[in-house]
């Protein structure tokens, strides 16, 4: 069969297919396509309505090559032409109508990368880098690729596939740290190539494509050729600074440059990057190096085209007999647009037409796919359930953060390994001072985003659901405010809170400790009750006054003592009364003095003794009087050693 472009398939559909028409581009990091043009075979004996029927529904998703006859220059010698091959899958089928002797059909075929469009996910990846996540995601798929990658890539601590295709979720990781790919077809099959480096591209596979001349139109050039190349500089960016903040060391600066200025005016235009996603001036160099390879290799680009068949998006070729002698050098493939219309059924003859525009990039120079893909952003608060070991009420660190299962994370296991580590905002966040409030393990808690990004959540603030009810009854209580905490591993019963009712005629303040309660005034206090007071203790009562202690109390003053009575005092003791003074005992009163005790009365004294009264003295006994009258109902016995 003398056919330039054959369509192979192993399904029976397609047999009845022979293609007319193969155009399609592809490009580095680039979801390509080629649309293949295709006709009902023309069979002897075969109704032409049975070839036409054709199911296009079960040529959907399947796997469909093109043999591209090479030219027969490339091997002059042989019977056996060279070839190349396209190969993908079907991702629509067509019918475009019929003539007299054809039904006519167009294929669009993709490589098996453009599956990944097909997803949507939200999913958390964590303690991996780049190329783990990479592998993570297309395990799924079962599909060939290869990873022709030699830097090593640091383990990224959080980030989130948030409403993204798996294919946009990796091309815009992968265009961050500088990895791009393209695909590499074999006979029945294809694989995706990432590469990060232009030492990862292999040559055009035939070695007569491995250096192209350029000449202008030649059309007695018995070898293939290129008859327009363009070879071009342009102005780039010469500069790119970015920095980014970590809160933990929040007065570290982590601002980089990265300088690349091409050779031309104008080559130190900068731009600003911030955030620049880093918290490691290591890594924040690395990025920053891979944003000005991106620009600058913008600066150098070429194109052309040629009449031949085999240039390959992703090979490299050797360019030879450009009259602007620098040109002429090692160059790797960024794109292809390629067209070939086939030679009819049933020729003798090899003759088509073949077209391809492409562009192309020094091999000197890096290549680095530009940010295209942009980071999804989320838009206000949502809600997550604070996670944490099952032993744990509360899972905290050093900074008060806390784990959580956000409620799109399917996932999860409401563990500590369903986020990173959260922030938590609080009222008041000072060196050693401020308020603090850490959510516990099962609480639902609000969470933004820093700048909307989904790998930055911060905890705004917390909610009551019905798990997690409020702690006083609602709405009949609404009036009362106030905070009441839990003690670890009690139950309602078991808190510390303070409480504010504010209705009408019922104000009230109300305080609670669970256990102990300290309290420290390093200076004055004043406390001013505007009716009663009343204190009970279980136990021990204790105050310890380092000055003076004064009460004034307006009325009475009634002490009960169910024991004994102790007032001991290191001074003068004195006892002042506006009316009288009355001590009543039930048994016997003692008073002892160290020193002289003196009583004295502004009007009469009485002494009244029920029994025997005794008046004994270690010196003198002075009795004076205007009149002393001494009054026995029996006698009077005076005894003395010398009565004067």
């Amino acid at each position: 069969m003398n056919r330039i472009l054959t369509l192979i398939n192993h399904a029976e559909t397609t047999q009845r297919l022979v293609i007319t028409r193969l155009s399609g581009s592809e490009a580095l990091s680039t979801l390509g396509h080629y649309c293949v043009q295709a006709e009902t075979v023309t069979k002897a004996g075969k109704d032409e309505e049975e070839l036409a029927d054709i199911e296009l529904k079960t040529l959907i998703g399947q796997s469909v090559s093109v043999r591209i006859a090479l030219e027969a220059e490339l091997q002059p010698s042989s019977s056996q032409r060279p070839v190349r091959w396209i190969n993908g899958l079907i991702e629509k089928a067509r019918y475009l109508g019929h003539d007299a002797q054809h039904s006519h059909y167009e294929l669009i075929i993709r490589p098996w990368f453009f599956l990944l469009t097909k997803t949507v996910d939200f999913k958390i990846y964590q303690q991996k880098s780049v190329v783990d996540i990479l592998h993570d995601v297309l395990k799924d798929y079962g599909r060939p690729y290869e990873c022709r990658l030699d830097e090593i890539y640091p383990s990224l601590d959080y980030q989130v596939q948030y409403g993204e295709s798996d294919f946009d979720f990796l091309q815009r990781l992968m265009e961050k740290w500088g990895i791009y790919w393209f695909v590499e077809h074999i006979e029945n099959s294809h694989k995706i190539i990432f590469v990060e480096s232009p030492q990862a591209h292999l040559p055009l596979t035939h070695s007569g494509y491995q250096t192209l001349p350029y000449l202008a139109q030649s059309p007695d050039y018995q070898a293939p050729y290129i008859h327009t190349f363009h070879y071009q500089e342009a102005l780039t960016t010469g500069h790119w600074v970015t920095s980014d903040y970590d809160f933990t060391a929040s007065r570290k600066t982590l601002s980089v440059t990265e300088q690349q200025p091409r050779k031309t005016h104008f080559n130190r235009m900068e731009i600003y990057d911030w955030p620049g996603d880093f918290t490691d001036t290591e890594v924040g160099e690395r990025l920053a190096k891979i944003r000005i390879e991106s620009l600058g290799a913008q600066g150098h680009r070429c194109s052309g085209t040629a009449d031949i068949r085999g240039i390959t998006c992703g090979t490299q070729f050797m360019l030879s007999g450009y009259p602007l002698e620098k040109a002429n050098r090692p160059y790797f493939i960024l794109s292809t647009d390629l067209e070939i219309i086939n030679n009819r059924q049933n020729s003798t003859t090899m003759q088509c037409q073949a077209k391809c525009h492409f562009t192309v990039q020094p091999l000197s120079k890096r290549y680095r796919h530009p940010q295209h893909t942009p980071k999804p952003r989320t838009f206000g608060p949502q809600t997550a359930m604070v996670t944490g070991p099952t032993d744990k009420e509360i899972w905290t660190d050093q900074f008060g953060r806390v784990k959580v299962r956000f409620q799109w994370d399917r996932y999860g296991h409401n563990n500590e390994a369903d986020s990173c580590w959260l922030r938590v905002s609080q009222a008041w966040a000072g060196n050693r001072f401020g308020g603090m409030y850490i959510p516990r393990v099962g609480h639902e808690v609000i969470v933004d985003f820093i700048q909307g990004d989904p790998d930055r959540p911060l905890i705004i603030g917390s909610l009551y659901n019905d798990k997690s009810a409020p702690p006083w009854a609602l709405p009949n209580n609404g009036s009362q405010s106030g905070l009441v905490s839990r003690s670890i591993g009690g139950n309602e019963l078991n808190f510390n809170g303070i409480r504010f009712e504010d209705r009408l005629g019922q104000e009230q303040y109300w305080e609670q400790a669970e256990r102990d309660m300290h309290r420290l005034t390093k200076q004055n206090e004043v406390q001013v009750i505007g009716a009663s007071q009343q204190v009970e203790v279980g136990q021990d009562y204790r105050s310890t006054v380092a000055g003076t202690s004064n009460y004034v109390i307006g009325a009475s003053l009634g002490v009960s003592v169910g024991g004994a009575h102790h007032t001991t005092v290191g001074g003068i003791m004195s006892m002042n009364a506006g009316a009288a003074i009355g001590v009543n005992a039930g048994g016997a009163i003692g008073i002892a003095s160290g020193g002289a005790m003196s009583m004295v009365t502004g009007g009469a004294m009485g002494l009244a003794v029920g029994g025997a009264m005794g008046l004994s003295s270690g010196g003198d006994l002075v009795i004076s009087a205007q009149r002393i009258r001494i009054i026995a109902d029996s006698q009077i016995i005076l005894q003395a050693g010398q009565i004067d």
